[in-house]
């Protein structure tokens, strides 16, 4: 270990260690503990427990790990008895063919579906509205498209075979085979039949069309789609997922996250053969939906917080999705980096806000004293404070790829992302999202290179020179903790009052969600803080809604995440992108929790869900890690 923290640490743990054990109390300690540790080993439940302690694989082999994983050993079993009849039935039906084999189909029958919807667009359209020119022209189009398709009697997969967009995306979610695309190759795999199927398609989407509003039209089709997409394509449906997580709303992502756990599912009791992998913080999650389920059923608001549950549920399955499925290094690298240019977005939006100005609600800013301060860019998220925490997590693995990156080019493209990413954090003037980047940035710079210690001491000497003493920011900076802020004196007098909460409600809980916070809050307010949806405290917030069990469980959940994410295994293939990336990601969820001391980051559900992604990306790199230690 080249790390001096390490080094220290790891030398005054084996001092005490020495001493304890040569001292009278350690050896009366260790005799006692060698002895009760015999005598369970050799009892019925030590045996159960305690089952391949002389192997490695001791989660694997113990007995929570066999009862986790019982429904999926019970869709293997099914998978097994009824792959047969799966393979029969898609055989005979010309429906589920073509869905399953769409990449086959000639790409004539597709002209077939759109020719007959054109038509039957135009005469129905024709009937119900009248002549409507635009619409007339939009259909000659259509038709001109199916006549052009209707002359290429080939498959997609053999048109497009050996481009560079099929190998760049295709070849993540399917195999693709490094051949010549010749035009004229013949088409050994092309389906040909379906014409009658695709002329029905088209009449049913024309009567669609012309009944429903346009917009609601392409959204239904868009819907449909996507959905056949993501249920075939399980990881086409965990990449757009991630992508859109900072851009969609909350139920449409708590959609596609339930359709990915149904493809997953539906893999598992059709497919004997598809392979998907587990973390050992697997453990730790399912104990803490035990502690979500037992806010909701405890709750004061039963029904509010029975739907809340439905949306912590749907992205914590995702979860188990995303490592299930992300075992492929390439993949797991691809998915980091979309995620990180779709945070460059999200930037390059608030920043578009921050100069040509958007409306800021009064209480994100303190108007008597910051007056320099007009505007709180929010980008795709609510609130400032929520885009803050998003790029306090985006900021560290920015700076990871630019780290691990040998390229130039790279290195100047992630280099202009993370500017956008700092400008974008600075105008949300977030100071607890300011902060967290600080420890993010610091953490995962010691973790890499100890000579950053000195890097970032100088650094904090140089901040008030560089600012200023007028400087807006410094200003802000320098009010952390100030009373006087209204915004400061808020969170502390919610703060003592939820404190008094839950020395009464310390071991059950209030319940999940805003709802019951807001119906039992207001009894123990104080003073100028007499209405709040939530503590503005991460720890305090799931202390309050799911008592000493929730608290206790994701004290747990982020202890095993720590210990996994910063392990020796990672600790020394630090050089690589894969554990740089692992360290940088572990690094921003630690300064994403240290903002929640300020504020309740779990608010915002695609917060929540952003959380839950890091949390699996770095689950599923640290199995990467595993696997290719192992082979080595």
């Amino acid at each position: 270990m080249e790390s001096s923290i390490y080094q220290f640490l790891a030398r005054v743990f084996h001092a005490l260690a020495v001493w304890f054990d040569a001292s009278l109390f350690g050896r009366i300690f260790n005799a006692v503990c060698a002895f009760l540790g015999k005598c369970f080993r050799n009892c019925f439940v030590g045996k159960r427990l305690c089952k391949g302690l002389e192997t490695r694989e001791i989660w694997e082999a113990s007995l929570i790990y066999q009862l986790l994983h019982i429904p999926v050993r019970a869709c293997r079993w099914f998978a097994k008895k009824s792959s047969k009849f799966w393979i029969k039935a898609a055989e005979g039906s010309q429906i589920i063919q073509l869905t399953n084999n769409w990449e086959l189909v000639s790409i004539r029958i597709y002209g077939v579906i759109i020719f007959f919807f054109a038509v039957a667009h135009a005469l129905l359209g024709f009937v119900v509205h009248g002549v409507n020119p635009v619409m007339l022209a939009v259909d000659a189009a259509f038709l001109f498209v199916a006549f052009i398709m209707v002359l290429i009697n080939r498959s997609p997969k053999s048109l497009f075979k050996g481009s560079l967009v099929l190998r760049l995306f295709g070849g993540l979610f399917c195999e693709v085979k490094k051949e010549s695309s010749r035009l004229f190759l013949q088409d050994k795999d092309i389906v040909v039949s379906g014409t009658v199927f695709g002329a029905f398609v088209g009449i049913s989407c024309a009567v669609l069309a012309v009944l429903l509003p346009t917009k609601l039209f392409v959204l239904l089709v868009g819907a449909i789609f996507g959905t056949l997409l993501i249920i075939k394509y399980l990881e086409f449906g965990v990449f757009v997922t991630v992508i859109g997580a900072p851009l969609l709303p909350t139920t449409i992502l708590a959609g596609m996250c339930l359709l990915c756990v149904l493809s997953f599912v539906l893999k598992l009791l059709t497919d004997q053969n598809f392979q998907f992998k587990t973390s050992s913080l697997d453990v730790f999650v399912v104990f803490f939906m035990g502690a979500l389920l037992y806010g909701a059923l405890n709750s004061f608001t039963f029904v509010k917080s029975a739907q809340i549950l439905l949306i912590y549920f749907s992205y914590i399955l995702f979860y188990f999705v995303l490592v299930g499925t992300m075992s492929n290094r390439k993949k797991w690298q691809a998915l980091v980096v979309s995620f990180v240019l779709v945070s460059c977005l999200v930037a390059l939006y608030g920043i578009v806000q921050n100069f040509t100005g958007i409306n800021s609600a009064q209480s994100w800013v303190d108007s008597d004293m910051f007056q320099s301060i007009k505007t709180r860019v929010y980008s795709t998220f609510d609130n400032p404070n929520v885009l803050g925490e998003f790029l306090v997590i985006m900021i560290p693995t920015t700076a990871a790829l630019i780290w691990a990156n040998k390229k130039l080019g790279h290195k100047i493209i992630y280099t202009f992302v993370i500017l956008c990413l700092c400008a974008c954090i600075v105008f949300t003037w977030s100071r607890g999202s300011w902060l967290g980047v600080m420890l993010a940035v610091a953490l995962f710079l010691l973790v890499m290179d100890k000579r950053w210690a000195l890097a970032g001491i100088v650094g904090i000497f140089a901040i008030p020179f560089v600012l200023g003493s007028n400087s807006a920011i410094a200003d802000r900076i320098l009010s952390i903790g100030n009373l006087e802020d209204t915004s400061t004196a808020y969170r502390v007098s919610i703060w003592q009052a939820s404190v008094q909460l839950i020395k009464d409600f310390w071991i059950s809980g209030i319940g999940l969600g805003s709802d019951a916070f807001s119906m039992i809050y207001p009894k123990y307010a104080l003073a100028g803080a007499n209405f709040a949806l939530h503590s503005h405290n991460l720890f305090l917030q799931i202390w309050v809604e799911m008592g000493i069990i929730g608290i206790v469980s994701f004290f747990a959940l982020i202890v095993a995440f720590i210990r996994q994410s910063f392990s020796l295994l990672v600790y020394r293939k630090r050089g690589g992108i894969c554990a740089t990336l692992i360290l940088a990601s572990a690094a921003g969820v630690l300064g994403y929790l240290f903002q929640g001391l300020a504020d309740n980051v779990w608010y915002n559900y695609k917060m929540l869900f952003i959380f839950w992604i890091v949390i699996g990306l770095v689950c599923a790199g640290v199995n990467i890690l595993k696997e290719k230690n192992a082979a080595e």
